[in-house]
C-alpha cells in the first residue's frame, strides 16, 4: 500500500484494485468527446438561440429543471388517463377479484364444446346411465322390471280370482234370496 497526493493508502495490488487501467483511458477519451460536443451545442445555441419546436415547446436541452417536472408531470397524468380508460371503472387494482368473470356465458355458449371436470365428467356419466336404465325398465327389460310385472300380473290375477268369487257368491246370494222370496209367497199365497 501507497499514499496517494491527498494522503489517502491505496492498493497497488491489481487484485484489490477497483478500478481498470482501461477504464482511465476510456474516460479520458469520453471526456475529450463531451469538450467537443459542447462546443458544437454552444455553436449550435448561438445560431438559434430564439428558436422553437413546431409544438411551441423549447428543445429537451433548453428546458430548465422546473419545465422537465412540468413535462413529466403531464405525460404522466397521459398515461394514467390512458390506463383508467382501458380499466373502465375499476377504481383500485388491489381491489380487483381475480376470480371475476369478465365475459358472462350466453345460451349459445353453453352448447359449445370444452373439456369437463372429472365431476362434471362423473356426474354426466351418471346422468346417462340412469336415464338409459329407466328406458330400458319402461320397456321391461330390466331385471327389477321383470319382476315388477311379474308380481303385478300375479296381483291382477288374484284381484280378478277375487271378484270373480265376489260375483259368484252375490249370484249364490241373489239366487238364495229369490228362493226365500219364492218360498214366503208360497206360504201366503197357500
Amino acid at each position: 500500500m501507497t499514499l496517494d497526493e491527498d494522503g489517502h493508502a491505496v492498493g497497488r495490488s491489481s487484485q484489490y484494485n477497483r478500478r481498470d487501467p482501461r477504464d482511465d483511458e476510456e474516460e479520458e477519451e469520453s471526456e475529450e468527446e463531451s469538450e467537443e460536443e459542447e462546443e458544437e451545442e454552444e455553436s449550435e445555441e448561438e445560431e438559434g438561440s430564439e428558436e422553437e419546436t413546431p409544438a411551441g415547446k423549447k428543445p429537451a436541452e433548453e428546458l430548465t429543471r422546473a419545465e422537465r417536472r412540468e413535462l413529466k408531470k403531464k405525460q404522466a397524468a397521459e398515461k394514467l388517463a390512458a390506463k383508467q380508460k382501458t380499466v373502465e371503472g375499476d377504481e383500485d387494482e388491489d381491489l380487483i377479484n381475480p376470480n371475476h368473470v369478465e365475459k358472462k356465458l350466453n345460451i349459445s355458449d353453453l352448447g359449445a364444446s370444452r373439456e369437463l371436470s372429472r365431476r362434471e365428467r362423473e356426474e354426466k356419466e351418471k346422468k346417462e346411465a340412469k336415464e338409459r336404465y329407466w328406458k330400458l325398465h319402461v320397456q321391461g327389460k330390466t331385471q327389477e322390471a321383470k319382476t315388477d310385472l311379474a308380481r303385478l300380473a300375479k296381483i291382477r290375477a288374484e284381484r280378478e280370482q277375487a271378484q270373480a268369487k265376489r260375483k259368484a257368491e252375490a249370484e249364490a246370494k241373489a239366487v238364495e234370496v229369490e228362493a226365500k222370496r219364492k218360498a214366503q209367497l208360497s206360504r201366503r199365497g197357500g
